[in-house]
């Protein structure tokens, strides 16, 4: 069997749950918090776990993984992969969002399998969208991120576009996710209903 290129664990709490009304990363889910569970769930894929939580450092009380704040704040999610990075013990780290509680491990692996250490991301595509919220990232992505910053490009998406990327298209994510539940976001209440009864 090949060997499994070890990658650290990255879980992005940055976000401000504006839409929901209330902090999304403190839901009750399955007997615990939201980010209690994706902590969990990454633990089972990594050992180098830890959370970026946004311009504060917060969940620490919770959580039995480090937190770390914001090195550049009010940037979004690319502060956090920046951050993320920046700690991450392992060249590759898995990016996930906070929001995201039915991550499958099947995917993990589908992306894991394209570590060939001649592409910067691996990132999922569906319905023509890439999703740089649940993605693999190399250490090389620092460089590019700084670069965007000092051009004042905070998406994502830019980073995608500097670097050399594998796409897995939304026919390869199905053969393991039929209904693509682990893209499932919680933005609203009758988001996080809809995933409960999932």
């Amino acid at each position: 069997m090949a060997h499994k290129r070890a990658f650290s664990g990255i879980i992005l709490a940055g976000g401000h749950s504006h839409r929901f009304g209330q902090d999304k990363a403190l839901l009750p889910w399955r007997g615990r918090t939201l980010i209690q569970h994706i902590a969990a769930q990454f633990q089972q894929l990594s050992d180098d776990v830890f959370v970026v939580s946004g311009a504060e450092i917060r969940y620490a009380d919770i959580l039995d993984v480090p937190v770390y704040a914001d090195e550049i704040r009010e940037i979004g999610p690319l502060g956090g992969l920046y951050t993320g990075l920046k700690h991450a013990r392992y060249e590759y780290s898995l990016v996930g969002a906070c929001d995201m509680p039915l991550i499958s491990h099947a995917v993990i692996e589908l992306l894991r399998d394209e570590l060939d250490g001649s592409v910067w991301a691996v990132v999922p595509e569906i319905e023509g969208h890439r999703i740089p919220t649940l993605a693999l990232y190399h250490k090389k992505c620092l460089g590019i991120i700084e670069r965007l910053l000092a051009q004042g490009r905070t998406s994502p998406l830019a980073v995608l576009d500097a670097v050399p990327i594998k796409i897995i298209p939304e026919a390869r994510l199905r053969t393991v996710d039929p209904s693509l539940r682990s893209f499932t976001n919680i933005n609203t209440p009758e988001d996080w209903q809809r995933a409960l009864s999932l």
